[in-house]
């Protein structure tokens, strides 16, 4: 709290790039990950991909295992099977399951969106799966006590890890959100598509507001989902099976960054400021 540097890494040269374009060059998006006083970092870069943990007071790595991955821009995720901890990462060669104390590679699965963003959320024993990036957009959801290759055959929508999925309609850019029953995905165009999240069935999909592009993820908080897109238009859509646009508020700023829910506040990081709005009148 004073301030101090306790400890720090240096990973040497990583290209955040895209592979087939090298001097797109993006920079890192992944965050760190932190669980029972471990840090976890998924690095996925043109060059010495990893996973690697951390521990939280000391910086000492726990272990560190090499990935056979193009660039991503993901941030990893805990789930459990049973008594077990382990963490799911997002990837395009590699989507997987890693043990959370050892970093043994518990499954992998191939195919999905060339430029890997979203993370994997956790629900009804289940990881969410999406990515959209040329001519592969999957959703997809894994069983949590998955093991082995899942790598879904041609043609083939389930196995068994994989308890339903549907070859298009990830997103790019958008984290998808478990709120209820429901699998909610927002597309880079500002589409909403609602999915019964235990079974895969599409319940509609409907294009939120008037942007042309969308870069947040969804959030949601007292039935409502929260979805903005970059002008700084904010949308808010009632939770459900039923598609009901409720109101739509400017932030008057482009507006990139998925918001935030705490203490009954929504917190938006804007261009050039921070807001925090609250229902409530102190």
């Amino acid at each position: 709290m004073k301030g101090e540097l306790q400890w720090q890494k240096d990973f040497g040269i990583l290209k955040a790039v895209f592979f087939m374009v090298e001097s797109a060059e993006w920079e890192f998006a992944s965050s760190p990950l932190i669980h029972e006083n471990v840090v976890v970092i998924q690095c996925d870069v043109q060059e010495n991909s990893f996973l690697a943990a951390y521990d939280l007071k000391t910086g000492k790595e726990l272990w560190k295992k090499q990935r056979d991955e193009y660039p991503g821009w993901c941030t990893p995720n805990i789930y459990f099977d049973g008594d077990k901890t382990r963490i799911a990462v997002n990837g395009y060669k590699h989507r997987g399951g890693y043990d959370f104390k050892t970093g043994e590679e518990i499954w992998r699965m191939s195919g999905g969106g060339d430029i890997q963003i979203p993370t994997p959320v956790v629900a009804n024993n289940l990881i969410y799966f999406n990515s959209a990036h040329g001519k592969f957009s999957p959703v997809m959801a894994i069983h949590t006590n998955a093991k082995g290759d899942l790598s879904l055959k041609e043609d083939e929508t389930t196995n068994a890890g994989v308890k339903w999925s549907h070859p298009r309609g990830g997103s790019y850019m958008g984290t998808m959100l478990v709120y209820g029953d429901y699998l909610y995905n927002a597309a880079w165009n500002g589409k909403l598509t609602c999915y019964n999240a235990l079974t895969g069935e599409q319940i509609y999909s409907e294009k939120v507001g008037n942007g042309n592009s969308y870069t947040a993820s969804p959030v949601a908080a007292d039935g409502i989902i929260y979805i903005a897109d970059n002008d700084g238009n904010v949308y808010s859509v009632k939770a459900g099976p039923e598609f009901q646009l409720l109101q739509t508020n400017n932030l008057d700023e482009t507006y990139m960054s998925t918001p935030a829910i705490a203490d009954g506040y929504l917190f938006f990081k804007t261009l050039g400021h921070l807001v925090a709005i609250s229902g409530s009148n102190n």
